[in-house]
Parts: structure tokens; sequence; C-alpha cells
């Protein structure tokens, strides 16, 4: 491609990037909106009315945080892109936790603004992936990548199949709240520690490369979702965002979450 070539490219994403800002202001209509309706209304009591307002200031400001980072990202600081992701994937996590608040006034005035601010949300959601698809560096492009990767005999990595990113690791270490020395597991969902006397036979598993025993190691010792970044069906590891995760909330209230993989398989990956 030559340098015109280039030029217009870089142009032509310089200006998706600048519409991503209408979206977004369709976005503060509607938190507006929101925290109208929330202000007026009697069922709240004053602590629950200030939370749910914050949470969906939260919503707005993620995605704002997100353009910011996105405009950053296309001035020459690329790292900044995968800082646009998290804020945007933030957004989602409040957004889902707002409208399960909303919910509970169970009338119409409240399933309107529901509907209009999911939409508006996935809108902006479609241009801002339009975006990072243009901006992702052809060197994170991976060729091949392996299912369970060996740092050493006590930390390993399972990256994503898609893009081959961490999205799983295990080692001996210390947790956050862990006095002595643990097996450690981060996945996509959270991270928690087990005893370590249970890491030879993990550790067998793991140099063995199977990842339907590791989720089975973490069905029989963690809990009945086992790996949260596994794929059954698929036997395949994914990130976060190509497990296209999504957190439930219930009265405001973390309840869930649910994990669809590239191919459409779904299941709760932590509950």
């Amino acid at each position: 491609m030559n340098n015109i070539d280039n030029n217009k490219e870089d142009k032509n994403t310089e200006e998706n990037i600048w519409k991503i800002r209408d979206r977004i202001q369709k976005l503060e209509v509607i938190k507006d909106k929101i925290i109208e309706f929330l202000i007026k209304s009697e069922k709240l009591d004053g602590i629950n009315r200030d939370m749910w307002i914050s949470d969906v200031k939260e919503f707005y400001y993620n995605v704002v945080s997100a353009w910011e980072m996105l405009n950053s990202a296309m001035r020459g600081k690329i790292t900044r892109l995968d800082d646009a992701r998290s804020f945007l994937h933030g957004a989602r996590s409040r957004l889902a936790q707002s409208t399960s608040e909303i919910r509970t006034f169970n009338n119409d005035e409240a399933s309107k603004l529901i509907l209009i601010a999911e939409s508006n949300f996935e809108d902006c959601w479609d241009a801002f992936y339009s975006v990072f698809n243009l901006l992702i560096p052809s060197n994170k492009v991976v060729e091949f990548i392996s299912e369970v990767i060996a740092i050493s005999d006590t930390l390993y990595r399972l990256p994503c199949s898609v893009c081959g990113e961490t999205a799983v690791e295990f080692k001996i270490g210390y947790g956050r709240f862990d006095k002595e020395e643990s097996l450690v597991f981060t996945g996509i969902t959270h991270s928690r520690s087990f005893n370590k006397n249970l890491a030879n036979e993990l550790f067998k598993i793991l140099k063995n490369k199977d990842l339907l025993g590791i989720h089975n190691f973490l069905k029989k010792y963690h809990g009945y979702e086992g790996l949260d970044a596994y794929c059954p069906e698929c036997n395949k590891i994914y990130c976060w965002e190509h497990y296209n995760a999504r957190e439930e909330f219930d009265d405001g209230f973390y309840d869930c979450t649910y994990g669809v993989c590239p191919y459409g398989h779904k299941r709760m990956i932590d509950d």
C-alpha cells in the first residue's frame, strides 16, 4: 500500500472515530433521562437514588473514556487500544447493572428507557469495534497458538485460541490474601488460591495440555462452572473479549457471568 492509500485509510479511520461522538451524545441524552427518572421517583430513598445515579453515570463516563483512549491510539499511542476496549467492556457491565436497577420499577417508562439505552449502546459498541479492527497491529496476528504455555515448572498460561493473549494463569505463589505459598488460579472472571499440595495433580494435567482435564480439576476443587475461559464444546480457551463474556445483575446486584464463544456455544462461566 502506498503513502497516498495509507493517508486515505488514516483519514477514514479518524473520521470514523470522530463520528462515534454522535453516538456518545445519544448516550448522554439517555443517561440524563434516566437520571431525571430516578430523581423524580418516590420509590427510592436517598441512598439508593444516589447509588443508582452513580451507576448510570459510570456507564456513560466509561464510554467517554473508551473514546478518549481510542483517539489516543489513532494518534500513535497504540497501547491505548487495549485501554479503550477495557473501558468499553466496563461500560457494558455498568449498563447491565443500571438496567437491572431500572427494571425493578416495572412500568412502561422504565422499559422504554432500558430499550433506548441498550439500543444506543449496541450502536456505539459496533462503531467502536469497526475502528478497533482497523487499528489492530498486524504483528498481533498469531498463526499458531499453543493450548498451554509452560513458562516454568511452576507457572503455566493458557492463551486465548483467537488472539493469543493470556486468558488463564496457574502458578505457585501468593494470592491477594495468602500468607503462605499457594496454587494460584487467575481466570477471566476471578482469581483464587488452592492448597499448594494440589499443584502436582494440576501440573501433570497442564503438561499433557489436557484442557478438559483442567476444566474437570476446577469443577472438582473449585465449583460447577469449572474453568471460566474454557468452552467444553469447542475444547478451546477464550479471553474475556472473545468469549463475549457478559455480567448479569438482579436488582442491581451481581448475579452471574455468561460466555458465548465465537461458534455460538453459551454457558455460565461464573456464578
